[in-house]
């Protein structure tokens, strides 16, 4: 499944078997040295099926200090997720997007899904953490509105981490077909939920909140600068 090693100097992320080039040079795949992974029986397992070709795309926010952390909550949970996007800008693909992972709690979106967990510990109390550690200081987000609801600061993603996303996004695009568009309103992203994608049906790039009024992750991301950022790339 792994392919030819002598490959492996270039990055990549892996769909049904394959591997997909990824514009990246920080990406650890599951049975790699330091690799994730998620728990056998916390996904559908779609090995030896015909390509589930994945139509959307969901951010999450992980509300934990690591991506490591992370992989351990998800295990303890028995739910699972592809990525993980660590503080210094690392992307761990912790399972084949073949596999449906339970990651949206939705089985619609989760047949149709790739998830990625964004590292962010959220609370602004956990700054000093973050510094004391060596990862700098976080951004803060004082302008976020999600629900209709304008949301107390919060901490926010790293740069590193949007530029890792990006990377991501672009690698998924071009390797799976998933469509650069995101919900809008007003020519803006939308801060709502969108109800194609709480069905299923939406095809592109969303923020777990764009599913459920319970969920409030990733407020404050802008997807559609996101996506036409890559666009530019593309087209470039």
């Amino acid at each position: 499944m792994r392919g030819d090693k002598a490959c492996r100097d270039t990055k990549y992320i892996v769909h049904n078997g394959q591997f997909l080039e990824i514009d990246w040079d920080r990406v650890v795949l599951w049975d790699e040295p330091l690799g994730l992974d998620c728990d056998e029986n916390s996904y559908y397992d779609y090995a030896g099926k015909p390509d589930r070709k994945p139509t959307i795309f969901v951010n999450h926010w992980d509300v934990c200090l690591s991506s490591e952390s992370c992989a351990l909550v998800l295990g303890r949970r028995g739910i699972s997720v592809h990525f993980c996007i660590d503080n210094d800008g690392t992307i761990y693909q912790l399972l084949d997007t073949q596999h449906g992972a339970w990651h949206a709690g939705n089985g619609k979106v989760n047949h149709k899904s790739i998830g990625v967990e964004i590292s962010n510990a959220y609370y602004t109390k956990y700054q000093s953490w973050y510094k004391k550690n060596g990862f700098g200081e976080r951004p803060i987000q004082d302008a976020a509105w999600v629900h209709g609801n304008k949301l107390d600061p919060f901490l926010d993603f790293y740069p590193v981490q949007i530029r890792a996303l990006k990377a991501l996004w672009k690698a998924v695009h071009e390797g799976i077909g998933i469509p650069l568009d995101v919900p809008e309103r007003d020519g803006q992203t939308s801060t709502r939920v969108d109800n194609q994608a709480a069905l299923g049906k939406f095809k592109g790039f969303i923020s777990h909140y764009h599913l459920t009024r319970r969920k409030i992750d990733c407020a404050g991301l802008d997807l559609l600068a996101i996506a036409n950022e890559v666009k530019e790339e593309i087209e470039d």
